[in-house]
């Protein structure tokens, strides 16, 4: 029995696919391959972006609202 992969970036058949993806995985050619990649790679940086803009305003709030000692909730002293 023989199985037949086809990219699934262009379609085409392929021999050894390459997986790409973290919840779900996707068989790519070695071209498509690169393509995708550029896409997690830059997925990835906006997530660090967004994740260190919001760290850096919610404790702008953090520090605006929690002045003469009031605590606030879910937050640690």
């Amino acid at each position: 029995m023989s199985i037949v992969y086809h990219c699934d970036g262009c379609e085409k058949p392929i021999g050894a696919p390459i997986e790409k993806g973290h919840v779900t995985r996707r068989q790519y050619c070695e071209a498509c391959a690169v393509k995708a990649e550029a896409f997690l790679e830059a997925e990835e940086a906006l997530r660090k972006r967004l994740y260190e803009q919001f760290n850096a305003e919610r404790q702008v709030l953090i520090d605006t609202c929690s002045e003469n000692g009031f605590l606030l909730p879910d937050i640690s002293a």
